[in-house]
């Protein structure tokens, strides 16, 4: 069996277009056209339809891929446990996480686990956790470290919880009155914000959720002014006064707001979510994963953020 048609033709299903799929691949758009072709030639029907755009998966495309995955995962197994039985600790591990979170832990992790294991290869995937918990499940990443509040996509996974995380209010120095904080603190009542402006993350991040959530629940209706996909971004534009952006206290630890600003617990009682390590259901985890997992976990479970 050739894994490598398998791969890049996996790879073309994901993007659902060709120059795109082989700039991920690495090769030209003509060599990837002809494996598709050869595959189709072999089994004597089409597994994509050209005539739209994007490429959608006939049925016997969608078959085809489904058993690729399947293939494919059994044989990343396979060389997972054979390189735990030969102690020869080399191959890859792809992590998948956010962008703001991957600046924020992987500068803590990775030295560590480089130093230990230094034939093993670490990618980091950043994107929305709608798309990092997708490729999880097909097996395109290994582990993916994000919250787990309020996710209805986790079927089929498991988790370990990593640390807990304080949600907190970013806004202009000075731009809540005294009369809107909780006994004059750093804690903001809900109702003040209701109707104001907040730049927000798009909806397929998972503060997004979380802050929709909040908001059906403390009854409060925001006026969004704009969408982004960093927490930064929505901090950043907080700092310029015309707004409000609530983040995770780390992205609070990464950025320069660019202007002075003010943080605030959501409520007498802060508002919180576990950042979570998942892994699919069955999915064999040898030494450089198990590792990894505990390596994350001594470097942030002692402390909640």
């Amino acid at each position: 069996m050739e894994f490598r048609k398998l791969k890049y033709l996996l790879t073309l299903a994901e993007y659902r277009n060709m120059t795109r799929a082989a700039e991920k691949l690495y090769i030209s758009q003509s060599a990837l056209s002809h494996y598709l072709k050869n595959v189709e030639e072999e089994l004597g029907t089409p597994l994509f339809d050209r005539s739209t755009s994007p490429l959608t998966l006939t049925y016997a495309g969608q078959c085809y891929m489904e058993s690729a995955r399947k293939i494919l995962m059994e044989n990343d197994r396979l060389e997972k446990e054979l390189r735990d039985i030969t102690l020869h600790m080399t191959g890859k591990l792809r992590v998948g996480t956010s962008r703001d979170r991957a600046s924020y832990m992987m500068p803590h992790i990775l030295p560590i686990f480089t130093e230990k294991y230094p034939g093993i290869d670490v990618e980091v995937i950043t994107d929305s956790g709608q798309a990092l918990f997708e490729a999880l499940k097909e097996g395109r990443v290994d582990l993916v470290i994000l919250p787990s509040a309020g996710r209805t996509d986790l079927q089929g996974l498991e988790s370990e919880c990593v640390y807990t995380e304080e949600l907190v209010l970013a806004a202009k120095a000075g731009a809540v009155a005294q009369e809107d904080r909780i006994d004059g603190k750093q804690a903001i009542r809900s109702e003040a914000l209701d109707g104001k402006p907040f730049f927000l993350l798009f909806q397929a991040h998972a503060i997004r959720s979380f802050c929709n959530r909040y908001f059906r629940h403390k009854r409060i209706h925001p006026e969004i002014r704009m969408e982004f996909s960093t927490n930064i971004s929505c901090l950043r534009m907080a700092a310029t006064g015309m707004g409000y952006a609530i983040i995770p206290f780390l992205t609070t630890q990464l950025a320069s707001p660019g202007g002075e600003v003010e943080y605030f617990s959501l409520g007498r009682k802060p508002e919180t979510w576990e950042v979570c390590l998942f892994y699919r259901s069955g999915a064999y985890l040898g030494r450089p994963e198990m590792d990894f997992i505990g390596i994350t976990k001594d470097c942030f479970s002692h402390e909640s953020l």
